[in-house]
């Protein structure tokens, strides 16, 4: 398919190899910027599609889709599909931690290509959202995927999630079957209490199955459209 132009929201869902639901999913995250005609309708750029593969570590109609890319032993996802469905079903279950604390936003970083990248988040802005998956990983997080332990932060002494954030924060790493999948974090405005924490693990817990459940569903996914495309007749 020729990427000189703008591509509608279907022409980007079959180029980057995603659902209609999952590529909206991974706009609303702040993961994607599509462009506007003046009627109204979704336009994406190529290169924004390109840019948006790269810290994927996907593909696209440059790339043969399916094709994995070398990533470490705990990334829950290898390819940008894979890496875009989980993000997807993640994104709506990130708002339950912050509602049982009362907390001021929470957010999931995920391992991908061995690194921990921001995938999803509540009570966080779009704007932020953006610079939050451009950046790196922030020390709480970093500190939290390397120990596997809690790691209790000053929000405003760390600048994150943005450097007017007050009171206190915690990140606590997706206990994966080889190593962390990845980091959940909370802000509130006031102390975290022990008790709170434990909450926190607990739905980090529970966070890093449903994590490791759609990787594997969109590894299956990936195969079956696969196999699909090496069974069609030429």
């Amino acid at each position: 398919m020729a990427v000189g132009h703008r591509l509608t929201v279907s022409e980007a869902s079959r180029a980057l190899g995603l659902s209609r639901t999952t590529l909206l999913a991974a706009e609303e995250a702040g993961l994607l910027r599509p462009q506007r005609t003046p009627g109204g309708h979704r336009r994406y750029d190529p290169d924004e599609l390109r840019r948006y593969a790269g810290r994927t570590g996907g593909d696209g109609p440059w790339e043969e889709a399916g094709s994995a890319t070398p990533g470490g032993a705990t990334d829950p996802g290898t390819t940008g599909a894979e890496w875009a469905a989980i993000v997807a079903a993640v994104r709506p279950a990130v708002r339950a931690p912050a509602g049982a604390l009362d907390a001021d936003s929470a957010g999931l970083y995920l391992r991908h290509a061995g690194t921990p990248r921001f995938a999803a988040a509540f009570g966080v802005p779009r704007w932020l959202a953006e610079r939050l998956t451009a950046d790196p990983a922030p020390a709480p997080v970093t500190r939290a995927l390397t120990t596997a332990r809690p790691s209790l932060f000053d929000p405003a002494e760390e600048g994150f999630p943005e450097p007017r954030a007050t009171g206190q924060g915690v990140a606590v790493a997706l206990p994966g079957e080889t190593g962390p999948l990845g980091v959940l974090f909370v802000v509130t405005r006031r102390d975290l209490l022990a008790g709170e924490v434990r909450v926190v693990e607990a739905f980090g817990e529970v966070l890093a199955l449903l994590v490791q459940d759609r990787g594997r569903i969109a590894a299956l996914e990936g195969r079956l459209a696969r196999i699909a495309a090496l069974s069609a007749p030429s």
